[in-house]
């Protein structure tokens, strides 16, 4: 992990022989009615311990199954950025004591691989912010690498 300008920075990066097309495909259908593979009840569970009011079915609904837009809500996260098949960027709607975003990137990789990158950026809102991201920053990593292995399994089929 590592503090730039108050912002801290978590990053699991991985290196897969997927193709950036299939691994493109698992990353914009995230979220909605597939849910979030093996980390969907931790999700699910965060967004409801912040009491976001929100029936389910609104928290599984995406215009598009396989397809993301820029602003539209991705159950818990706002889209601030798609750029097809190499950048997803997504902010949290989350209550908490400071601001959240998750970004994806694919990169190409050496000998013909891609590399996965997947980044957890947090702004604190002051000492709680602080206190708060170090109180969950362990099983915010568990959760965040799991998430990662489980989009590239399944773009590895």
């Amino acid at each position: 992990m590592a503090q730039t300008r108050g912002f801290y920075v978590d990053t699991v990066e991985r290196t897969t022989t997927a193709g950036q097309d299939a691994v493109w495909a698992v990353v914009e259908g995230i979220g909605g009615e597939r849910g979030w593979y093996s980390t969907d009840p931790v999700w699910f569970a965060r967004a409801a311990a912040n009491r976001l009011h929100l029936p389910p079915s609104r928290l599984r609904h995406r215009a598009d199954p396989d397809r993301l837009a820029e602003g539209e809500r991705l159950d818990w996260w706002t889209v601030e950025a798609v750029e097809r098949p190499r950048r997803l960027r997504l902010r949290s709607v989350v209550r908490m004591p400071g601001q959240a975003w998750l970004d994806i990137s694919l990169e190409p990789g050496p000998d013909g691989t891609l590399v996965y990158r997947q980044t957890t950026v947090f702004r604190p809102a002051g000492a709680a912010g602080r206190a708060y991201w170090y109180a969950l920053l362990a099983p915010h990593r568990a959760v965040m690498a799991r998430l990662a292995a489980d989009i590239l399994r399944h773009a590895e089929g």
